[in-house]
Order: C-alpha cells, then structure tokens, then sequence
C-alpha cells in the first residue's frame, strides 16, 4: 500500500557521523545505543520514549504470543531469507548489528550495535573492519558459555556448507577476502567432512584477533559493511551445531539459542503443542537493546494451511502466522472496513519484466530502441489492480523504493496516467530490421499472482497488436530457466527483486541483477551487460558521503531502466493480519513481517503456561 510515511530526518556526512558517534557512545554503551560513522548507518542513540508512545497497554509484558505457520523454519540464521525464517531467528539469535523496532519508518532501516559494544572500528583506509562483542553475551549452554570471535567466524563459514549453501553467502562473497576461494574449497569437500573442514581453516578476511574481537578485510571499501554484518546470516555459531546439517530439522531440534527465548518443547516431545519457547535464562535485557522480548511464552503450530491458519488468527485461537498468505478478497475487504487486524507493509517487493537479450526473439530486443518501446505497452495502473489495488500495490518506474538511498521518484519512460502508451509501442515494434514484431512470450511462475500480472500484461500487449504468450515453470525449474542467458526460451520473464535490506540497500537491487559472478539466488537474467552499469555500481558502493551516494545510486538506476533492460512494474506490499488480542505489531522491513519478540497481547491474552 502507497500509504504516507512519515517525513525522513536528512542525515549527515559520515565523517560528522562518526564524530557525533564518538561523542555520544561513553553515554549510551551500556544502554546498547549505537551512533554512525563512515563504517556505515548506525541510529543515534533513540529519544525519551514520549507519554503517548508508552501508554498502557500498548507494550505490556507478558502472556503466550501464539503463532502458526506452513512449515516452521530450521532456525538456523544463515539461511534465513524469508519473513517466517528472519522473525524466528529474532527469537533465538543474535547478530553484531541489527535493525530495531520502531514505529517510525526511517529508524528500522538503520542498524544498531547488537552482540557489538558499538560502531566498528575502520582502518585502512575503509578496507578493514574490527569490532569488539559484548562480554554479557551468552550461549543457552549449561555453564552459559560466552560468545566469542570464534563463533562469529564459524557461522559465516558455515555458508558455503554443501550441498545447499546459503542464499545469503553472496553478500560475504562480495566483499570479504578471501571468502569466495573457502567457498570454492568447500564446495570440494565430501558433505560429511564439511564440519571438520568448516572447524580447521579459516577465511583470509576474518581475523580472529581475541576471544572478544574480530576484524573483516574487504576487497574494497563499502558504505554498506555494517549492513552485511546485520544480515541474519552474520549470526554467531556455536561449536554445537556442526553436529547437524545446516538448514535442517536436526540443527532445529538441536538449536543453542542466544537470543531472548529458547526451545522448550518439539513436536516429538508433545504432539499436542507443536512448537513452545520460554525465556532464556542465559539472555539479559540490559546486553540487548534491540529484542524487547515482550511474550513470555510462544508457541508454534505448523502445517496448516493458509486458510487453517486465517480460521485460527480471525477466532483468536491464535496471534500472529509466519506465511500464511492472507486471500486477496479478504485482505480487500478488511482494508474497505479498516478493519485494526490488518497491517500492510510499508515497504514491499518490486516486480518487474526481465528483458531476454538471447531468447527468440532476440534480433529485436537486442536494439535498445525496440526495448524502450515496451514499457509503453504495459499499463501498470491495470496490472496494479490485478495485485489488489492501490492497498497492496503501487506503480513504479524505477527499482528502487523510498526507504532506499538514491530513490527518486522518477519514470523514464512515463504515459499519461500510467497507462501506457499502445500506439507509440506499436509503432515502435513494426519497425524492426526483422519485420514486425507481433508474438512475444513471457515466463512465468505457477503462482495465483503470477497468473493475474501476465493476464493483465497479455490484455496490455494486445492493445499494442502483440500476442503474449505465457511460458509457466514452477519452482526450480523457473529458477533454471530464469537466469541462463544462453538457454533462453522466453523474451520476457517476470522477476522480484526482494531487498535483503533497506536504506543503504542499492547493492541488494543491483548486485545480483549486474554481477554474473554473485553467489546465490538471482532476478531473472536476460544477459544484460553493460560496463558502465558495473563501474556505476562501484562508484555507488565506495561513495563516502550521503550525497554522493544517493547520486550514484541514481545514475546506476538510470542506467539499467533507461535502458529498458529491465521494466519495473509495481511494488508489492505484503498484507499481514494478527488476531484482535494483539496491541501492539510493527513490521521491520528487514524482517519483512513483525519483530514476535516485540508483540504485546491486550484483552485476548491466552495464559501463561507455569
């Protein structure tokens, strides 16, 4: 939903952030309050709460938060990189950096000091990266062992573990030494002797300095470091958990938490409760300032269906789901009511149309003026409609979203009311060295909405006299077939860029779109190169003011959507509902769903177990 936010506080150069950080950090340290310096966006330490905001019963303590879910995550944070896994992994895992709640759109964009004491120290002119971990920090283990610079080592080499390695590696890959030739050795070894592997050797650009330092080298300097580190995929790992496959039931049933809850009963210890957390009592409030750890019991029930699961959150008989997917007629008809149950993300996902430069009818689409005709063919206010009108979707022009560094909004290629343009299309595409070009094809997921965004396309197309024919691939398949340039069937191919963050988060929209060499997953790839693009990319990622970052950021969009390489379309806001007994239920963008831990239940508290 294109809902207004509120204003954004401009934000000052980093070498004043920096300043004001030092200033500021003897006061709040102990308070887990962070500041910003050219280490990347770190959030000044946050104001006296005011009367308003505290009110009672807004955030009360206590009670059991009752979630459902489709299938329940692993809990192991280096493969969370979806709402459901990130909002487990804010229960039971910590990070050196990571975004808090708030109810302020600007703020959870910014990370703070979590496991770190605070604000990496930078050397070297931007390429090294060391930061110091709070000696209160524990592991749920018997004797509440602390968490070292070995743990944080450990997890981040855990990401190339065969045979499914992180989604998340890429962002590491990119810019620690060192980091993809481990991934290359690992990639090597036998499954069974990754641990021992893992255990043994160490990635050049992770320097264990003491039990309570470590120190990043970077291939470069980047404005956006601390970002990475908040990453769940930053998490500290303990020794434990080598004994289990990661991403795995086994690492689930096994897991040593370090956040606010742990584990207290598995399906296999009671199939009547399904999942249930407690307090950690190896966990302090006064070493985290990001969880508010508000429940004091949670339970999780998982495999339920979407609509099982919206039959328990609308009786009550349940809080909050990880992914479920609310029914688009539904989600429409509590947003006619303003019904206080639903809450519907601020930012969202972008869903754009991949240009294949190597498909069938390449000859074509291979001139960049043939390409720039076809944003005029798509009337995005339509295909807005199809995703559930201007509550879930907004038109776009551009790849970027307002939280973002550089967004500005701006379409290169704008019609009259965002309606497209089909005579100017047309005239366009009947003018290839070819002949004209009438046929096209589009791929596809199997998904409800892909199939109402390529109805709404296909009408599109045909008022400009071209036939969309739709290719449909489901799961791998579609991944396969989406990002190899030179196996091209389709012409166009539907693609979501979800940021991995937001704020200084150019390098999540463009990376993996730019880089042929990115580890993980990827946009469709319609072989789209351009030299420029990547020095822009650089250019972007190295800048060291706001200014220079946010103009570099905008000149790379200009690029790629100039020249219709790929068309953004829409950006997609995800509707999330939560039962009447909830108070209070902020979505963190980096999360993509609520922080549970900060979740306060009113009048439908269920009780607390004993």
């Amino acid at each position: 939903m294109n809902a207004p936010r509120a204003c954004r506080r401009p934000r000052r150069p980093a070498a004043f952030r920096l300043a004001a950080l030092a200033a500021v950090l003897t006061v709040v340290v102990a308070a887990c309050s962070g500041g910003s310096g050219d280490s990347g966006r770190l959030a000044a330490p946050s104001p006296t709460p005011t009367a308003a905001a505290a009110t009672p019963p807004a955030a009360k303590p206590g009670g059991t938060l009752g979630i459902v879910t489709q299938t329940m995550p692993s809990g192991d944070p280096g493969w969370a990189d979806q709402p459901g896994e990130r909002a487990v992994a804010r229960l039971v895992t910590r990070q050196l950096y990571s975004y808090p709640t708030d109810a302020d759109p600007a703020r959870p964009t910014v990370p703070r000091p979590d496991l770190a004491t605070g604000a990496p120290i930078v050397t070297e002119n931007g390429l090294v990266y060391t930061v110091r971990l709070r000696a209160a920090a524990r592991w749920d283990t018997p004797n509440q062992r602390r968490i070292t610079a070995n743990d944080v080592a450990r997890g981040i080499k855990r990401l190339c573990v065969p045979p499914d390695p992180s989604p998340l590696r890429g962002y590491f890959a990119a810019t620690v030494v060192g980091f993809r030739e481990f991934c290359t050795e690992l990639a090597a070894i036998p499954v069974g002797d990754a641990a021992a592997f893992v255990e043994s050797n160490t990635v050049e650009g992770v320097e264990i300095v003491g039990d309570d330092t470590v120190a990043f080298h970077l291939l470069a300097p980047v404005n956006d470091f601390v970002d990475v580190l908040a990453l769940p995929a930053a998490s500290p790992v303990p020794l434990e958990a080598l004994a289990y496959p990661p991403d795995s039931p086994e690492y689930l049933h096994s897991l040593v938490s370090d956040g606010p809850y742990r584990f207290t009963v598995a399906p296999d210890d009671d199939a009547t409760v399904g999942y249930r957390l407690a307090r950690n009592p190896s966990w302090s409030a006064s070493s985290d300032g990001i969880r508010r750890a508000l429940p004091d019991h949670i339970t999780i029930t998982d495999g339920l269906s979407s609509a099982q699961m919206q039959q328990q959150l609308e009786r009550g008989d349940a809080d909050v789901s990880l992914d479920g997917e609310l029914p688009a007629g539904r989600a429409a008809e509590l947003a006619k009511a303003q019904d206080p149950r639903l809450v519907v993300d601020p930012v969202g996902s972008t869903l754009a149309l991949t240009v294949g430069l190597d498909g069938p009818s390449a000859a074509a689409l291979r001139e960049p003026v043939i390409r720039q005709a076809l944003p005029y063919c798509i009337d995005r206010v339509s295909l807005a409609a199809a995703l559930g009108g201007p509550e879930f979707a907004a038109t776009t022009g551009g790849l970027m979203q307002e939280p973002m560094t550089g967004y500005h909004d701006a379409d290169p290629f704008p019609s009259p009311a965002g309606l497209g343009d089909p005579a100017r299309c047309r005239e366009a595409l009947s003018q290839t060295p070819g002949g004209p070009v009438t046929a096209l094809s589009v791929l596809t997921t199997d998904s409800a909405t892909d199939a109402a965004v390529a109805e709404a396309l296909r009408t599109s197309f045909a008022r400009a006299g071209v036939r969309l024919d739709v290719r449909i691939r489901t799961g791998a398949r579609f991944a396969a077939a989406a990002v190899h340039p030179t196996d091209q069937f389709w012409d166009l191919a539907l693609s979501t860029i979800a940021p991995a963050w937001f704020g200084d988060a150019g390098r999540t929209v463009f990376q993996p779109l730019l880089d042929d060499q990115w580890l993980g997953p990827r946009p469709a790839d319609g072989g789209y190169r351009d030299p420029n693009a990547t020095r822009q990319l650089e250019d972007a990622l190295r800048a060291t003011t706001e200014t220079t970052a946010a103009a570099s950021w905008g000149a790379l969009e200009q690029t790629v959507v100039g020249s219709a390489a790929v068309i953004p379309l829409a950006v997609v806001h995800t509707p999330v509902f939560h039962s009447a007994g909830v108070t209070t239920f902020e979505i963190v963008p980096s999360i993509g769903t609520a922080d549970p831990s900060a979740v306060s239940l009113g009048s439908g508290w269920r009780p607390t177990h004993p």
